[in-house]
């Protein structure tokens, strides 16, 4: 690795892999597998991204509690949970890849949950057919990253943590011109940013590189994220580069965050609780889900479960904190510190309530980005040679995921993107001997004052404002009105937004505040794309589909909106243009399923 003059770095890699968290760490391993010389980069310190959140589980269906299910069945789960928006193709590839994912964690020393006689335990969660469900504790998704990220160390992949990528560098691709907006494609060559523990400005070149950083929940005020995470800041890069957006209305609110103490808001109490038979009562004491959704109650779909709550609440039986109760203090002491460890010790520490003998006081919390970056079965972007996996892609999990189905998902897909990013670079010439130049760094890092970096004097202030009106006009119920009202606040934030940045020198780099308000303002640079992306998106959508609730217009109708949405960046003013796809028809032995599988539901409701 060489530097210039300019502090900055200087190298080459096959693959370059944009985020630490289980798609990130499951690509970066698949590259290197397939013999590509691979870089890891995160923003997060080495073995904490986000992923270490996920708590209640994986899903497979192994068939260990459960001998009748299988993939089909829950590939059916995952389409008709989803209102049939997502691509039928690659939920069978996430279904029917499942198995293999766990059995690998296994074999690399995961340690899940079994039953006396060492079979792996399986538990329900919400909207699940059977029990399908793989945890470690209430804490699987750590446990992932502990094995994932031995495997990395084992292959000796580098890793560098603490970056901030500011923009992906793509040279235009003369040869080839994009079908759906005619205009020229782009090549990736490599990225920028900001070595933060550093304090100094990076450039590193690459043959193909991965996205994995995340989704974008935090445009919201309360979110199961961490505040320095999921702003969807590689969803803004990559737009920027030119790829399109899908499906960016559909936002899953989990239905239980803590709401109170208020430094814990929006902090996830996992559905592993639900699963294992919490109860939700309005203030009145009321089962109140009986009345939403009786065939399953708690375990109903998250979206009808929040929007249930949300109603409660609205309706005047909320609790104090405006939440409502999430009760398991009807089972034993020991199921609960086996199966929930990490929930009786997180309200016990941050509310003091023991909830083996004191109710959680719970609400929606923005969870999960269903929306994202569009990309083929291959995880391809058409921007050649870029790839992207995790929460940061769409098409998979339709407009309401399945609980446990995004840890599957990073994996499943992590490790395509990892194979198809390798495959890709070993096509390319050598570049070094296609152009003797490459590695230059007078040739290919451009100076500092030609990449400015722009810096607002007070981006909290910014993020604040986002959120509360993402909250006011873009939350859980929608309507046009709001919508319309939140996008001309959104756009016009971002007329502010650009009139009020300046240049960041880089001199400035070694001033704490300097940097910190960098890191805020590519938040709120990136929150701005994606808040207009869901405004427009939703207001577009004429119809409620799962997440994605419309109060002026609450049925679903397939006839104009059994389809995707896509955002795509106008080729000469950059103004977003919104378009929409019809989505293929379920073909195969997998249709029949859904059909036998609708039929059984219908008539056990009618029974």
């Amino acid at each position: 690795m060489t530097e210039n003059n300019y502090g900055q770095i200087n190298d080459f890699y096959d693959v370059i892999v944009i985020g630490g968290g289980s798609a990130g760490l499951r690509a970066a391993i698949e590259a290197h597998d397939n013999g590509s010389f691979v870089l890891l980069i995160s923003k997060s310190n080495q073995g904490d991204p986000h992923t270490v959140l996920a708590r209640g589980g994986i899903n497979a269906a192994l068939g260990t509690m459960d001998p009748q299910d299988n993939w089909m069945i829950h590939a059916s789960d995952t389409l008709i949970e989803g209102e049939y928006l997502a691509d039928y193709e690659r939920v069978e590839i996430l279904c029917r890849s499942a198995p293999d994912a766990i059995h690998e964690l296994v074999n690399w020393g995961a340690r899940f949950h079994r039953e006396v006689d060492g079979k792996l335990t399986q538990r329900f969660f919400g909207a699940h057919t059977y029990r399908r469900t793989v945890f470690y504790e209430d804490w699987t998704g750590n446990e992932i990253i502990r094995v994932l990220m031995q495997q990395v160390v084992e292959r000796k992949i580098a890793i560098m943590d603490n970056i901030h990528i500011t923009k992906l560098l793509v040279t235009n691709n003369i040869h080839k011109v994009d079908e759906q907006s005619n205009s020229p494609t782009y090549k990736i060559k490599g990225a920028i940013g900001i070595d933060v523990k550093n304090k100094r400005f990076v450039k590193f070149n690459c043959k193909s590189l991965i996205l994995a950083s995340g989704g974008y929940t935090r445009v919201y005020s309360v979110s199961s994220s961490r505040n320095y995470e999921h702003y969807g800041e590689g969803i803004e890069l990559a737009y920027e580069a030119g790829v399109d957006l899908v499906d960016m209305e559909m936002v899953q609110f989990h239905p239980t965050g803590m709401v109170w103490p208020e430094n814990a808001l929006g902090t996830l109490a996992t559905e592993a609780i639900r699963g294992e038979g919490g109860i939700l009562l309005n203030s009145k004491n009321e089962r109140f889900m009986e009345k939403y959704y009786p065939d399953r109650m708690e375990l109903g779909p998250r979206d009808v479960v929040a929007r249930a709550i949300y109603n409660e609440i609205a309706e005047g039986r909320g609790t104090t904190h405006k939440g409502v109760w999430l009760d398991v203090t009807h089972l034993p002491l020991n199921k609960i510190l086996d199966r929930l460890p990490t929930m009786y010790k997180q309200f016990k520490d941050i509310a003091r309530v023991d909830i083996s003998k004191e109710k959680m006081e719970v609400g929606p919390t923005a969870h999960y980005s269903m929306g994202g970056l569009s990309v083929d079965v291959n995880c391809k972007t058409k921007v050649e040679g870029l790839f992207a996996a995790g929460e940061i892609i769409s098409q998979i999990h339709g407009a309401n995921r399945l609980g446990g189905n995004s840890l599957l998902d990073t994996l499943i897909f992590g490790k395509i993107a990892g194979r198809e990013a390798s495959i890709y670079e070993k096509q390319l010439q050598d570049p070094e001997k296609d152009n003797p130049l490459a590695l230059k760094p007078d040739v290919h890092i451009q100076k500092f004052e030609t990449e400015p970096i722009m810096v607002l004097d007070d981006p909290l202030s910014f993020r604040r404002e986002i959120q509360d009106l993402m909250d006011q006009y873009a939350g859980i119920v929608r309507n046009a009105t709001n919508l319309r009202k939140g996008l001309e606040t959104i756009l016009n934030l971002k007329d502010r937004f650009h009139s009020q940045t300046h240049k960041l020198h880089e001199n400035e780099l070694n001033n704490e505040r300097h940097i910190q308000n960098l890191i805020i303002t590519l938040e709120v640079k990136s929150s701005l794309l994606v808040s207009e992306a869901i405004i427009r998106s939703a207001l577009m959508r004429e119809e409620s589909r799962g997440a994605h609730f419309r109060s002026d217009f609450p049925n679903i109708n397939n006839q104009m909106w059994h389809a995707n949405i896509y955002c795509t960046k106008e080729n000469g003013d950059g103004k977003m243009i919104l378009y929409k796809k019809s989505i293929k028809e379920v073909k195969g032995n997998l249709k029949e399923v859904i059909r036998d599988h609708l039929k059984a539901v219908h008539n056990n409701e009618s029974e």
